[in-house]
Protein backbone atom coordinates (compact mmCIF):
# COMPACT_ATOMS: atom_id res chain seq x y z
CA UNK A 1 0.00 0.00 0.00
CA UNK A 2 1.21 3.88 -0.71
CA UNK A 3 -0.61 6.90 -0.07
CA UNK A 4 -1.84 9.37 -3.09
CA UNK A 5 0.89 12.31 -3.08
CA UNK A 6 0.00 14.07 -5.85
CA UNK A 7 -0.90 14.28 -9.72
CA UNK A 8 1.87 16.18 -12.11
CA UNK A 9 1.62 17.93 -15.46
CA UNK A 10 -2.04 17.04 -16.35
CA UNK A 11 -2.37 18.63 -19.38
CA UNK A 12 0.40 16.04 -20.74
CA UNK A 13 -2.00 13.33 -19.86
CA UNK A 14 -5.11 11.43 -21.54
CA UNK A 15 -8.18 11.77 -19.06
CA UNK A 16 -7.90 9.05 -16.40
CA UNK A 17 -12.18 8.79 -16.91
CA UNK A 18 -13.43 7.86 -20.26
CA UNK A 19 -15.23 10.44 -21.84
CA UNK A 20 -14.22 13.40 -19.90
CA UNK A 21 -11.73 15.88 -19.66
CA UNK A 22 -8.50 15.90 -17.87
CA UNK A 23 -10.10 18.66 -15.16
CA UNK A 24 -13.20 17.11 -15.08
CA UNK A 25 -11.67 13.84 -14.64
CA UNK A 26 -9.59 14.98 -11.34
CA UNK A 27 -13.06 16.58 -10.16
CA UNK A 28 -14.08 12.63 -10.36
CA UNK A 29 -11.55 11.62 -8.79
CA UNK A 30 -11.90 13.98 -5.70
CA UNK A 31 -15.24 13.06 -4.77
CA UNK A 32 -13.98 9.49 -3.05
CA UNK A 33 -11.18 11.50 -1.84
CA UNK A 34 -13.48 13.98 0.23
CA UNK A 35 -15.29 11.06 1.41
CA UNK A 36 -11.98 8.68 2.47
CA UNK A 37 -9.03 10.08 1.16
CA UNK A 38 -6.83 7.23 3.53
CA UNK A 39 -8.52 4.84 1.51
CA UNK A 40 -8.29 6.77 -2.44
CA UNK A 41 -6.94 4.20 -4.68
CA UNK A 42 -5.86 1.73 -2.46
CA UNK A 43 -5.46 -1.63 -3.87
CA UNK A 44 -7.69 -5.20 -3.12
CA UNK A 45 -8.02 -8.39 -4.40
CA UNK A 46 -10.64 -10.83 -5.01
CA UNK A 47 -11.25 -14.21 -6.63
CA UNK A 48 -13.89 -16.14 -7.50
CA UNK A 49 -12.82 -19.46 -7.51
CA UNK A 50 -16.29 -20.98 -8.99
CA UNK A 51 -15.58 -18.93 -12.19
CA UNK A 52 -12.07 -18.69 -11.86
CA UNK A 53 -11.97 -14.60 -11.90
CA UNK A 54 -9.42 -12.38 -10.40
CA UNK A 55 -11.07 -9.29 -9.38
CA UNK A 56 -8.27 -6.00 -8.49
CA UNK A 57 -9.88 -3.09 -6.81
CA UNK A 58 -8.21 0.73 -7.03
CA UNK A 59 -10.83 1.95 -4.59
CA UNK A 60 -12.30 5.33 -6.05
CA UNK A 61 -11.40 4.67 -9.36
CA UNK A 62 -11.43 1.29 -11.55
CA UNK A 63 -12.23 -2.38 -10.87
CA UNK A 64 -10.51 -4.95 -13.17
CA UNK A 65 -12.42 -8.24 -13.67
CA UNK A 66 -9.63 -10.95 -15.69
CA UNK A 67 -12.24 -13.95 -16.34
CA UNK A 68 -8.82 -16.26 -15.37
CA UNK A 69 -6.54 -16.36 -12.41
CA UNK A 70 -3.91 -14.20 -11.98
CA UNK A 71 -1.54 -14.51 -8.66
CA UNK A 72 -1.55 -11.58 -6.17
CA UNK A 73 2.34 -10.52 -7.50
CA UNK A 74 1.21 -9.66 -10.20
CA UNK A 75 -2.17 -8.08 -9.59
CA UNK A 76 -0.11 -5.78 -7.41
CA UNK A 77 2.10 -4.05 -10.06
CA UNK A 78 0.20 -1.55 -12.22
CA UNK A 79 -0.36 -2.22 -15.79
CA UNK A 80 2.22 0.00 -17.31
CA UNK A 81 -0.38 2.41 -19.11
CA UNK A 82 2.35 5.28 -19.32
CA UNK A 83 5.98 6.44 -20.27
CA UNK A 84 8.53 8.18 -19.20
CA UNK A 85 7.94 12.03 -19.13
CA UNK A 86 11.16 13.61 -21.14
CA UNK A 87 12.23 10.63 -23.06
CA UNK A 88 8.69 9.53 -23.85
CA UNK A 89 10.21 5.49 -23.37
CA UNK A 90 9.57 2.36 -21.26
CA UNK A 91 11.17 3.28 -18.19
CA UNK A 92 13.04 2.46 -16.10
CA UNK A 93 10.99 3.46 -13.23
CA UNK A 94 11.19 3.13 -9.30
CA UNK A 95 8.99 0.79 -8.99
CA UNK A 96 7.83 -2.75 -10.94
CA UNK A 97 4.89 -2.35 -13.36
CA UNK A 98 3.42 -5.19 -16.00
CA UNK A 99 3.36 -4.91 -20.06
CA UNK A 100 0.51 -3.97 -21.86
CA UNK A 101 -0.79 -6.79 -24.23
CA UNK A 102 1.31 -6.37 -27.45
CA UNK A 103 -0.87 -6.64 -29.85
CA UNK A 104 -4.58 -5.68 -29.35
CA UNK A 105 -6.63 -8.79 -28.97
CA UNK A 106 -9.49 -7.94 -26.26
CA UNK A 107 -8.99 -11.49 -24.86
CA UNK A 108 -5.27 -10.55 -23.26
CA UNK A 109 -7.41 -7.63 -21.63
CA UNK A 110 -8.99 -7.10 -18.34
CA UNK A 111 -12.68 -5.59 -18.35
CA UNK A 112 -12.60 -2.32 -16.79
CA UNK A 113 -14.91 -0.59 -14.37
CA UNK A 114 -14.69 2.71 -13.80
CA UNK A 115 -16.25 5.15 -10.65
CA UNK A 116 -19.48 6.30 -11.34
CA UNK A 117 -20.91 6.72 -7.56
CA UNK A 118 -20.13 7.15 -4.04
CA UNK A 119 -21.80 7.73 -1.18
CA UNK A 120 -21.37 7.73 2.93
CA UNK A 121 -23.50 4.28 4.70
CA UNK A 122 -24.01 4.70 8.09
CA UNK A 123 -21.41 5.24 10.99
CA UNK A 124 -18.13 5.59 9.28
CA UNK A 125 -19.23 3.53 6.06
CA UNK A 126 -18.73 3.89 2.12
CA UNK A 127 -20.59 2.50 -0.78
CA UNK A 128 -19.29 2.88 -4.03
CA UNK A 129 -20.60 2.17 -7.41
CA UNK A 130 -18.46 1.14 -10.81
CA UNK A 131 -19.42 0.78 -14.44
CA UNK A 132 -18.04 -1.13 -17.01
CA UNK A 133 -16.47 0.89 -19.75
CA UNK A 134 -17.54 0.24 -23.01
CA UNK A 135 -14.55 -0.79 -25.36
CA UNK A 136 -14.26 -0.49 -29.12
CA UNK A 137 -13.68 -4.81 -29.49
CA UNK A 138 -15.13 -7.09 -27.07
CA UNK A 139 -13.70 -10.64 -26.56
CA UNK A 140 -16.16 -13.17 -27.81
CA UNK A 141 -15.11 -16.45 -26.00
CA UNK A 142 -16.93 -18.16 -23.44
CA UNK A 143 -15.70 -16.74 -19.83
CA UNK A 144 -15.49 -13.05 -21.38
CA UNK A 145 -18.58 -13.38 -21.86
CA UNK A 146 -20.06 -14.75 -18.41
CA UNK A 147 -18.07 -11.45 -17.12
CA UNK A 148 -19.76 -9.20 -19.78
CA UNK A 149 -22.64 -9.88 -17.73
CA UNK A 150 -21.74 -7.61 -14.94
CA UNK A 151 -22.36 -4.19 -15.86
CA UNK A 152 -21.83 -2.56 -12.63
CA UNK A 153 -19.88 -3.35 -9.07
CA UNK A 154 -20.52 -2.14 -6.11
CA UNK A 155 -18.03 -2.02 -2.75
CA UNK A 156 -19.46 -1.93 0.43
CA UNK A 157 -15.79 -0.78 3.06
CA UNK A 158 -15.11 1.04 6.37
CA UNK A 159 -13.79 4.48 6.25
CA UNK A 160 -10.10 4.14 6.58
CA UNK A 161 -8.45 5.78 10.06
CA UNK A 162 -6.39 8.16 9.44
CA UNK A 163 -3.53 6.43 11.26
CA UNK A 164 -3.14 3.47 9.25
CA UNK A 165 -0.37 4.54 7.60
CA UNK A 166 1.69 4.84 10.89
CA UNK A 167 0.74 0.90 11.44
CA UNK A 168 3.04 -0.88 8.73
CA UNK A 169 0.19 -0.99 6.91
CA UNK A 170 -0.69 -3.70 4.03
CA UNK A 171 -2.99 -3.92 1.77
CA UNK A 172 -6.40 -4.93 2.71
CA UNK A 173 -8.57 -7.94 1.16
CA UNK A 174 -11.92 -8.32 -0.42
CA UNK A 175 -14.56 -10.64 -0.41
CA UNK A 176 -17.02 -11.00 -3.13
CA UNK A 177 -21.24 -11.34 -1.57
CA UNK A 178 -24.14 -12.86 -1.62
CA UNK A 179 -22.20 -16.21 -3.30
CA UNK A 180 -21.54 -14.39 -5.81
CA UNK A 181 -24.93 -13.94 -7.32
CA UNK A 182 -25.12 -11.52 -10.00
CA UNK A 183 -28.66 -9.76 -9.95
CA UNK A 184 -29.75 -7.32 -12.86
CA UNK A 185 -26.17 -7.00 -14.08
CA UNK A 186 -24.59 -5.98 -10.54
CA UNK A 187 -22.20 -7.61 -8.54
CA UNK A 188 -21.41 -6.94 -4.72
CA UNK A 189 -18.21 -7.34 -3.11
CA UNK A 190 -16.76 -6.10 0.22
CA UNK A 191 -13.19 -4.76 1.46
CA UNK A 192 -11.88 -5.62 4.65
CA UNK A 193 -9.01 -6.58 7.33
CA UNK A 194 -7.15 -9.42 5.62
CA UNK A 195 -7.75 -12.90 7.88
CA UNK A 196 -4.78 -15.14 9.15
CA UNK A 197 -6.02 -17.64 6.75
CA UNK A 198 -5.64 -15.50 3.55
CA UNK A 199 -2.35 -15.34 1.83
CA UNK A 200 -0.59 -13.37 -0.58
CA UNK A 201 -0.67 -15.92 -3.22
CA UNK A 202 -3.81 -16.60 -5.44
CA UNK A 203 -6.09 -19.37 -4.57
Amino acid sequence: MAPLISFHHIGGLAPIFPSKTQIDSLKTLMEPYRVDPSRILQQSFCYDSKRKWSIAIAWGYTIQIYPWLVNSYELHMPLQTFKTWRSWSNGPFTFNTRPMPADHDPCKWPIIYFLDQIDEVGMGGTRTRYKIAKSEKACMNADYALAMTVNSITVSSKKMAPDYWQKAPHRQCCEIMDKGRIKSGNMQIKIRNCRPSETATTI
